[in-house]
């Protein structure tokens, strides 16, 4: 708890960036205590209907913490830093249980601790999504082991009612109830209920499941095959970085990935190396193939592997799954340990977490504010256009729409059918006065969205003569 804290203490003092404004600060459903039995009744972005995503224990804490913090920030962010350091301790107790060994099992907590592929997850405010899951999804392992088969049960319905991917620790419990077959079916049959009872109140309140944008995950559009070769080497990505965390973004949107189009680009091989390195220790069975075998279970729902989601690559997405790298990790330690002096292989340890500590607290200081969180973006992720577009939006909201204006381009540029840049970018324009530019910003606008009620009228005020001034995006 102390590495973590240390590590990721300074995020207690972030703000609302990103999609903390329209999910939380804008969302006034959201700072109502009486609203709560509703969240059950909802989507999460209930303005826009085809992001049917389901997750009334989050939205449910969500509106604790503004009520209970008088709509500041610090007291999610503190949330964020309990739960994310209880997390590390239900992993390391889970793992004993598990008989891996208690010095496996620690070293594997620590890795997890100090990891800065999470930092996203826990200095975002959303992220505390993630951190729920993961924390109501091991507390739901931990019942199964230590055979509280009802609390497991109740713990992994509160899993997925904070996060739809959760639902992947049903198979994992599967493996972890052990050898006695009747147990796996009883163990089975209870998980079954509650998610079908999750399930079906989903499907009471949303018709379909999430639409993709292009822009956020342009595997979308992809057929199958060329859609997992993307997939496989996204998760060669994610596994090089929650391991060598040196250039980490919270944006990997279009088109900052390229994408995977065939055999002959050299990412395909390495994705398909990856994957069959995974079935061969998964093969071989033991402690080893058990963790390889709970990361892919753990990572398959969001990895674009069987569905499309509604992003290509999101580090909070590596939450859960990280926690089957780590024990990875604690098992090479071990491995290490019988092959060198015991206390070298502490040293080095010590050496990892140490550095993975002082680059987790790095990033989190990208969290300190909106100003700089948006200019890390750009720096991080330079071939996404949604990050120049959340920095111009930023600038224009502090009165800069010259800078807007230079960042909306950049993002039209990678991305020339990104219609909230060209109607943001028309405007600043408008708003500097160069109304010609405007007006054509506008009408590529609706060339691409036909139905854009504010680029219309905006067009029209300006071709009839009518003094216009849009309001800027607050940020």
């Amino acid at each position: 708890m102390g590495l973590f804290l240390a590590a990721n203490g300074a995020g207690v003092f972030g703000g609302f960036v990103l999609d903390d404004l329209p999910l939380i600060v804008d969302h006034p459903r959201l700072h109502a205590l009486g609203e709560i039995p509703r969240h059950f009744a909802s989507t999460l972005w209930p303005d826009r209907p085809g992001l049917a995503l389901y997750r009334p224990v989050t939205q449910t804490f969500w509106t604790l913490l503004w009520n209970a913090g008088g709509g500041s920030p610090f007291a999610f962010h503190l949330f964020n830093l309990v739960v994310g350091a209880a997390v590390p301790i239900l992993l390391l107790l889970v793992l004993r249980s598990l008989a891996i060994g208690p010095a496996a099992a620690f070293a594997a907590a620590l890795v997890f601790a100090a990891m800065p592929i999470h930092t996203e997850a826990t200095a975002s405010i959303v992220g505390s999504a993630e951190l729920l899951a993961a924390a109501f999804g091991l507390g739901s392992l931990l019942a199964l082991v230590r055979r509280r088969d009802g609390l497991a049960v109740g713990l992994l319905a509160l899993a997925v009612l904070s996060k739809e991917h959760a639902a992947a620790l049903v198979a994992v419990g599967w493996m972890a109830a052990g050898p006695h077959r009747g147990r796996r079916w009883k163990t089975g049959a209870g998980a079954a209920v509650a998610l079908l009872l999750v399930f079906w109140l989903r499907s009471r309140v949303a018709s379909g499941w999430p639409a993709v944008p292009v822009i956020d995950n342009p595997a979308s559009i992809l057929p199958a095959g060329t859609r997992v070769l993307t997939a496989l080497w996204v998760q060669c990505l994610y596994v090089w970085k929650a391991f060598v965390p040196i250039a980490l973004s919270a944006d990997y949107s279009y088109k900052q990935i390229p994408l995977v189009m065939g055999m002959n680009d050299p990412r395909a091989w390495a994705g398909l190396g990856l994957a069959a390195a995974s079935v061969v220790a998964g093969w071989r069975g033991g402690a080893v193939g058990a963790a390889v075998a709970a990361y892919w279970l753990l990572a398959l729902p969001t990895s674009n592997l069987l569905f499309s989601v509604g992003t290509m690559m999101g580090e909070r997405l590596a939450y859960l799954p990280s926690a089957a790298l780590a024990a990875l990790a604690g098992l090479g330690f071990v491995a290490l340990s019988r092959r060198i002096p015991r206390r070298f292989a502490w040293a080095l340890l010590i050496l990892v977490l140490a550095a993975y500590g002082a680059r987790t607290a790095a990033r989190t200081l990208d969290w300190r504010s909106a100003g700089v969180f948006y200019a890390a973006l750009v720096e991080t992720s330079p071939g996404s256009a949604k990050s120049h577009y959340f920095f111009g939006a930023y600038l224009a909201s502090r009165g800069d729409d010259i800078g807007a204006v230079a960042e909306y381009e950049k993002a039209i540029a990678i991305f020339p059918a990104y219609s909230e840049a060209l109607h943001n970018r028309g405007n600043a324009l408008a708003r500097l006065g160069r109304l010609p530019e405007a007006a054509q910003s506008y009408r590529s606008v609706l060339r691409f969205d036909p139905g854009h009620a504010g680029a219309r009228q905006n067009l029209m005020s300006i071709e009839n003569g009518i003094p216009i001034n849009p309001p800027r995006k607050k940020m």
